[in-house]
């Protein structure tokens, strides 16, 4: 027997935005290590894709498009996890949306969208798994923030209030919940190879990534090595923390106003 236990052997996982990216990657670790996954997101043949990679590793799956700006949507793949699978055991908050533009265009339309998409859909479908998880008196919910919700990233306004907000709402779950014997994490990824981040991506890997000093842009599977540790009885004890992955981003000088203006020069915002 191994002294330190990463199996998620009888467990059901639900992971939104699980079709592509960290969620992708994040579903996959689960699945290898005995959980039975869902997986949510908008298009549905990437979807099936990640579906059949899933269900090729032994486990059971099903995939649930799901526009989660959406309650009622949000609702029936609550209902249709539960129906197929099983309890939700293992919540993973992983889908996100980011749209560049300053703080001087931004409109209220813009930052409700972000802040629905980012942040209330984790609240919501948290709340749809709380009343199973506190019956049975265990569960996991693992919110993605990001490190843009730990300090400001220019011209990414609302997506940064949206993970700062939801890096706040991690904590409070952790509060309200530890009762019922639920525990709550929150991993904040640096920049990941993502197709959302695919821009970002290829401007830092001319420059050589100088913005972290592992001088390195993360993969998918480093944060799904995470989101293993803390869904695993391997991180039992870990609750109520904000989890900085991002190869010491953070501990690096902020950019200087010429990084600034050369990432800015690259990425249009939009007028």
């Amino acid at each position: 027997m191994s002294i330190v236990d990463f199996s998620l052997e009888g467990k059901v996982a639900l992971v939104t935005g699980g079709s592509k990216g960290i969620g992708r990657a994040i579903a996959l670790a689960f699945a290898e290590h005995g959980a039975d996954v869902a997986i949510s997101a908008r298009g549905v043949q990437a979807l099936e894709a990640t579906r059949k990679e899933l269900e090729a590793t032994g486990r059971r799956c099903v995939a649930v498009p799901t526009d989660v700006y959406s309650d009622a949507a949000l609702k029936k793949l609550h209902e249709t996890v539960c129906s197929e699978l099983g309890d939700v055991d293992i919540l993973v908050n992983n889908v996100g949306g980011a749209e560049p533009c300053g703080l001087a265009h931004l409109t209220y339309e813009h930052f409700e969208r972000i802040m629905k998409t980012n942040t209330w859909a984790a609240i919501y479908l948290a709340q749809l798994c709380h009343p199973a998880m506190k019956a049975k008196g265990s569960g996991v919910v693992i919110n993605i923030s990001s490190n843009g919700g730990l300090k400001p990233d220019p011209y990414v306004g609302a997506y940064s209030a949206s993970k700062a907000a939801l890096n706040i709402v991690s904590g409070q779950m952790a509060q309200e919940w530890a009762q019922d014997g639920i525990r709550s994490v929150c991993i904040c990824p640096g920049l990941v190879r993502t197709e959302m981040a695919a821009p970002l991506v290829e401007h830092f890997e001319k420059k050589g990534f100088p913005q972290n000093m592992l001088r390195m842009c993360a993969e998918p599977e480093h944060i799904a090595g995470m989101a293993l540790l803390l869904a695993s009885p391997a991180g039992a004890y870990c609750h109520g923390e904000t989890y900085v992955v991002d190869g010491g981003e953070m501990w690096r000088a902020t950019y200087t106003d010429e990084e600034a203006d050369a990432v800015i020069s690259e990425i249009e915002e939009p007028a």
